[in-house]
């Protein structure tokens, strides 16, 4: 699934996975930068566009840290069952390849959102290293950072149009529920460990199929989902996945 934005750029200054080696692997998912607000930790709750909208529900900005420390635990689980070459039912991508792009999507967050700059990557140019933890730990935490920080009525460039920030927020959100999932299903199926469950919070699942539901014209017009499948319950990430185009 490439639900984000396409063809990621890559910031000079961003952690690359010569240069994260001297990181813990397993550190908990936490860093601090200094802002206006002071010091942000992405492992607390974002600073803006928290509040709850009409509906009740959180927006899809809020809900990105518990996405991130979601999709983190699907790649620890993934190095502790050294199963980066496993199939996953990802457009043929295998766990390493469905970690390679969710850090990608992350890696240009920052200059998307006005904060870094960037240049871009060269083509086919891998963010991680043999093992992807240090990387996608610093990738994620700069990610959670620029999300706390940005205003609330940023705007980005998504494929060469202006969008409002939200925009943004919803497809990254969706891609990492559903590239947890995969993750773990990819385990699961070799039989590895891992249930095929994403973690994180029913939030997080049901504010994107909410999403997915209102969306999928657009979505189908993409290219980049499989034909919507009968889901097997009425569990929200088994409608979710359905949606999509995953049979579990």
């Amino acid at each position: 699934m490439g639900s984000g934005p396409p063809e990621p750029e890559r910031r000079d200054d961003a952690p690359g996975g010569g240069s994260a080696g001297a990181a813990d692997p397993a550190a908990p998912l936490s860093a601090t930068a200094r802002t206006v607000r002071g010091a942000v930790d992405p492992a607390a709750a974002p600073l803006s566009a928290t509040a709850e909208r009409s509906d009740g529900s959180a927006p899809a900005r809020a809900l990105l840290p518990d996405g991130l420390r979601a999709f983190t635990a699907a790649v620890d689980a993934a190095a502790r069952a050294d199963g980066w070459r496993l199939p996953t039912p990802s457009s043929g991508w295998d766990v390493r390849g469905v970690v390679d792009h969710v850090a990608a999507q992350h890696a240009r967050v920052p200059q998307l959102l006005g904060l870094g700059t960037a240049r871009p990557a060269p083509a086919g140019a891998a963010l991680l290293g043999p093992d992807p933890r240090p990387t996608w730990r610093a990738l994620a935490a700069a990610s959670t950072v620029a999300w706390a920080t940005a205003s609330e009525d940023a705007r980005v460039t998504l494929a060469g149009e202006d969008a409002p920030a939200s925009e943004l927020a919803e497809r990254l959100l969706l891609d990492l529920v559903v590239h947890a999932w995969d993750v773990r299903a990819g385990l699961a199926a070799d039989g590895r460990g891992g249930s095929g469950d994403v973690g994180g919070s029913g939030a997080a699942v049901e504010h994107c199929l909410a999403w997915v539901r209102a969306h999928q014209r657009l979505l189908a017009d993409s290219g980049r989902f499989g034909t919507p499948a009968e889901p097997r319950s009425a569990d929200p990430l088994d409608q979710l996945l359905a949606l999509v185009g995953r049979r579990p």
